[in-house]
């Protein structure tokens, strides 16, 4: 018996946006719980690769894995240069791309630029929150997986 594939793209955006979200900035308003960086580096990654074991090739699944692990450990905070901000959005957009291709890698690109650029602008700070822009980094990266895992795309 198989899952529905529409339901991929229900469950991976979800614990996507929450655990890439946990893994961020500080957890509590009062910075006592900061963000749990392994969470999004490490334990993400094995759960996405998880996830796509009951879909695709052992192989593939763990490259998506092993992308996602490396993508999420790139920095992209004030330090960083826009170049490399721009080149860790390009990374999240070729996560999925040991299974397949659709417009979806391209959207996951604009939406971390988009998001990222726009909490970072004096008018739109305030609707742009960062946990905002962490949880869309994370749901957009779980579309672009699961929309190739509900068939969709090119598939390889």
């Amino acid at each position: 018996m198989q899952m529905n594939p529409e339901l991929h793209m229900v469950l991976m955006p979800a614990y996507c946006w929450f655990l890439f979200s946990l893994g961020g900035t500080q957890i509590t308003k009062d910075n006592k719980i900061k963000g749990q960086k392994w969470i999004r580096r490490f334990l993400l990654p094995a759960l996405i690769s998880i996830h796509c074991l009951f879909v695709v090739a052992w192989w593939q699944a763990l490259l998506v894995g092993g992308v996602a692990m490396i993508a999420f450990c790139m920095g992209y905070g004030t330090k960083h240069s826009d170049l490399e901000r721009f080149i860790v959005a390009c990374m999240y957009g070729v996560i999925s791309l040991p299974i397949g291709l659709s417009v979806w890698n391209a959207i996951c690109v604009a939406i971390f630029l988009l998001f990222f650029f726009a909490s970072n602008t004096k008018y739109l700070s305030k609707v742009f929150t960062w946990k905002l822009c962490e949880g869309m980094f994370g749901f957009s990266v779980g579309v672009s997986i699961s929309y190739l895992l509900a068939g969709n795309g090119i598939i390889w």
